[in-house]
This record gives C-alpha cells, structure tokens and sequence, in this order.
C-alpha cells in the first residue's frame, strides 16, 4: 500500500535518490519515485538568488510561474504552508520546493523523507557541477595561452594578426574586433586584421578630445574599457552603435606599444574577460614584437638576417643583470656554439622566494631558438603570477607538447625561500644540479622525462634542501660537461666539481665562478669550437 515501505526497497527515497550523480539523473530517479508512490503531478523547484524557479515538471502539461523566495513561511514555521507545498531545506536555509498535487494526505511520510535526501543531493550536485564547471572553464583558458603560446611560430605580420584575431575572438566569445599595427616610420600605413567591424569604422574611431582611439592607445599604452553609455558620451561619433561594450588594449612588449587590439561584444565585458583578453594580449605582444623585429631587419641575406635577429631575440629573454637578496648573490651565462642556440635560462625574485630555470631544446638553429622563446613566453606568464614551480613545469610540458613540432626540452627549476634558505627542485629530463653544501659536492638528480614528449609526464617536486653559509648551486645544460678534447673526451662531471671545489677555495663569485668554468672547459677543448651551448646559472650563500 502507498505509505508502507522497508529499508532499501523500491519505495525507499534513500535508495532511490541517494546515488544519482547529475542534475538530470536526480529529476529522473523522482519522478519514478514520485509515480510508484501515486504522488502525480509534480513539480520540483530549486532555488536560484531570491527565486525558486521550477526546473522539472512530473506529469504536469501547463507551464508554472517562478515562486519568490521571499513568500515561503520560516522553514521552522513549514507548517503553514500549503499541504501540497513541501519545502526542501538544508541546515534551516530553503534550498528548494517539492510541490505535489497528488494524495498527500496519504503518503506525507514518504515525501517529508523524499524532501530531507532531495534537499542534501541538490545541494550536493549544485556544488559538484560548479566545480565541475570551473575545472571546464580553467582547461578552456589554459587551451587558450597554449594556442597564444604558439603564435610565436608565426613571423609572417598578416598571417600572425589574423591569428591573434581569431584567438581572442574565440576565448572571449566576442564576433567584432580588429588588430592594428602602425608603422611609426610611416603613420599613412599600417597592418592590420578585422573582423565584424568596417576597416573605415575601425581606423574613425575618435575620442572626444579628437584623438583616434589608436592613437591614443599608442601614446598611454593603458587599456581602454568603455561600457554603452560610455561609447556613447567618450567617442566623438557612436559608429558602434550595435555594440553593448568595447575593448582596447595595447600590444607592448619591452616597453614599446607595436599595436592595438579592439574588441567589440553585444553586451559589456565582465572582469574575468577582461583579466583574460589582457593575458591572451601579452602573449600576442610578444610575438608581435617577434615578428617586427624579423620583418625590421630581413634583406637579401634574409637567412644571415634571421639568424641574426633570432640570436637577438633570444638574448633578450635572458635577465640583463644578476640578482643580490640579501647574502644570496645568483648570475646566469650562455654560449651559444653558433648564431642561435636552444638553451634558455632566468631568475627572478618574487614574494619571498628566488626562482632558478634552466632549459636545454634538442637542436641548435633557428628552430630552437624560436622552441626557447615559445617556453619563455609560457615561463615568464607563470613565475610572474606566483605559480609553483612544479604547476609551471606541467603547463610548460603541455604548452611544448601542444606545439608537435618534434622537438622537446630538458628543463630544471629551483624554488629557494629567502627567509629560510630552504630549495626545492622539479627536474625534467636535465642534467644533475651540482650543490656544494659545507664544502661537500652533492649532485640532485633528474626525474621525469624531457618537456614536450608527452602529456602524461611524471614531473615531482624533489626536497626541501637548506643552504649554508658558503654553499653553491650550479646549473648548467650538457653542452659543458659533454665539451670534448681531441681524443673525443668529455670534460665530465667530475672536472666540473673539481671547479666548483676550487672557486669555493678562492670565494668566487658566482660570475667569478662562471668564467672559471668557462675557462677550464676551454682550455680542456683546447680552442677548438664547441659543438653545444655552454650554459650556467650561479647561486652562492655568503657566509
């Protein structure tokens, strides 16, 4: 009979309700339930702000208005409510409303149960399809700087616009903007890429004062935010007037603005558009300023040029000074054997905390030259945002792996807290780090696989490990220890030590320290060229 029910048995909500794991598989699971107790028609409502809006009709073939929150009773005080009306509450809060228009006098048991276990699994699914949404939303951004990441492949000035373009249209989901690039030699002529938006409209666009809303972006390098009323009362002239908000940031890198970007959506962009358009932008700067730098210099010896102008760009990623926190005093250095090279290094000092990288892409030539720099676009983003080290090592695998390309990057990082003087280390593929610790060589080895081979890569964070008075840290690629003389020997890892041991005795520096090693690689190569990068990064503790 309808009221009767045991512990687990076809009438039990619990069993019936308690192991659904969607939204859509809940509603299904109640309206079985609701008909095998004749509790028919139905109509469930969940609550959203200050309304309950009806999400699932049982039975039902009218459609239902939205029932305000604000007019149910105290939920201690349920019991004015209707007799049809149940309400599902969570800890004293109204998270939803179960209203039936079956018998309830006769099976008000079973829906009082129905209504506690559908209040807790609404409240449970509401939180797990938010995460489930977020996590959505955090892969879709990072597919985002991926694919900005790659537009350093590009050095074509068309070709690249166009791609910026259709990658901020597409994160942003925004179907009108333009990309301008202005000759500063020549101001008539400019570059540029549309889309939704007429050139002509594009290049009127003017402020209030007179000045085009490129040029004035040119001249304050800010980014520029203007909702429809602003559209309307800061341009001179309302061309955009199909457009609820508009867009205009800068493409600057090393201090220059090369460009501007306009983007153009029906209704105003929120906050987290805008952090995300100003990311995706910085990346596209600096591919920009890439491709101008090659477009700049490129002749009839275009091959000789790019090389050139690649090497250029690729000393350029390198800091332009070493760092000095407090005792700790860190320097970096590279040799490239040939115009460009594939090795890649930066420190920086942020929050606290000292970061060392160290990077070595199969190869030599242009190609890993262009591989480095793709890495440092991706590596700079996220030291610069405080993300540990080991979550940049895995974006930074994923960014390489996502370039398929054939090349990959053995790659170290140090993270070392200036209060406590304790490092850890992530280490992919790379060459041992050598810690002199209280005048005890220590190698740290690698774990993991090179960047860029696989997704999957089992990177791991390896320490903590605290410094002393006097110690040093050395990184360095394998074009060091792999020097060879003319019997084809390795200088080795031994000769290396040896080094560190003896700038210890003389309380080297770490540029002191550097050109020691470079000296004796040298010397054991005996002048001949070397056939790989030579590339190092110092750390030494004073006493």
């Amino acid at each position: 009979m309808p009221g009767r029910w045991s512990r687990g048995g076809g009438d039990d909500p619990t069993a019936v309700l308690a192991d659904c794991d969607s939204s859509q598989a809940l509603y299904a699971r109640l309206a079985t339930f609701l008909a095998r107790i004749q509790a028919l028609p139905a109509i469930l409502y969940v609550r959203s702000g200050e309304s309950l809006h009806p999400v699932a009709g049982f039975d039902c073939s009218h459609e239902v208005p939205n029932l305000p929150v604000f007019a149910l009773p105290d939920p201690e005080r349920s019991g004015e409510l209707p007799a049809n009306q149940l309400p599902l509450t969570l800890r004293g809060e109204v998270v939803g409303l179960l209203a039936i228009f079956g018998h309830v006098s006769v099976i008000s048991e079973p829906l009082h149960r129905c209504c506690a276990i559908l209040a807790l699994k609404i409240r449970q699914l509401h939180q797990e399809e938010g995460l489930r949404r977020e996590l959505h939303l955090a892969n879709e951004q990072l597919a985002h700087l991926i694919s900005a990441g790659q537009l350093l492949q590009h050095l074509e000035i068309d070709i690249l616009l166009n791609k910026i373009l259709a990658i901020l249209l597409g994160a942003l989901r925004v179907d009108a903007g333009a990309v301008v690039v202005r000759d500063r030699a020549h101001p008539e002529a400019a570059h540029h890429a549309t889309w939704g938006l007429r050139t002509a409209t594009v290049m009127g666009l003017t402020m209030r004062s007179g000045v085009p809303v490129i040029d004035h972006l040119l001249a304050s390098g800010a980014v520029l935010h203007l909702g429809r009323d602003q559209l309307r009362d800061d341009l001179l002239e309302h061309a955009l007037p199909q457009l609820g908000g508009l867009l205009a940031l800068p493409l600057s890198a090393r201090g220059r603005v090369q460009g501007v970007v306009l983007l153009g959506a029906k209704h105003d962009f929120n906050p987290a558009q805008r952090r995300l358009a100003e990311t995706l932008t910085s990346f596209a700067a600096v591919a920009l300023d890439n491709a101008l730098m090659v477009g700049a210099m490129v002749d009839s010896e275009r091959i000789a040029q790019e090389l050139a102008i690649a090497r250029s760009v690729q000393e350029g990623m390198y800091p332009t000074h070493g760092l000095a926190v407090d005792r700790l005093r860190i320097e970096g250095s590279s040799r490239p054997c040939n115009e460009t090279g594939g090795d890649y290094f930066t420190y920086l000092a942020q929050g606290g905390r000292v970061t060392l990288l160290i990077g070595d892409v199969s190869g030599h030539g242009l190609g890993a030259a262009l591989f480095a720099t793709m890495a440092h676009a991706i590596v700079q983003h996220r030291l610069h945002a405080g993300t540990p080290i080991i979550t940049t090592s895995i974006d930074l695998n994923q960014g390489l792996c996502h370039a398929q390309n054939g090349r990959f990057m053995t790659c170290a990082m140090v993270s070392l807290d200036q209060a406590t003087m304790a490092f850890s280390y992530v280490s992919a593929g790379h060459c041992p780090l050598l810690w002199l610790h209280q005048g005890q060589v220590r190698w740290l080895e690698s774990g993991g696989l090179p960047l860029g081979i696989i997704l999957d890569n089992a990177l791991a964070l390896s320490g903590p490990f605290t410094m002393a008075g006097g110690d040093y840290l050395l990184l360095y690629t394998d074009g060091v220890t792999e020097a060879a003389n003319a019997d084809g020997e390795s200088f080795g890892d031994q000769r290396l030590a040896a080094a560190v041991v003896q700038a210890a005795g003389l309380h080297l520096g770490p540029t002191e320290l550097m050109m020691l090693v470079n000296a004796e690689v040298d010397a054991w190569s005996g002048g001949r060229a070397h056939s790989d990068d030579l590339t190092m990064v110092a750390l030494h503790l004073a006493p």
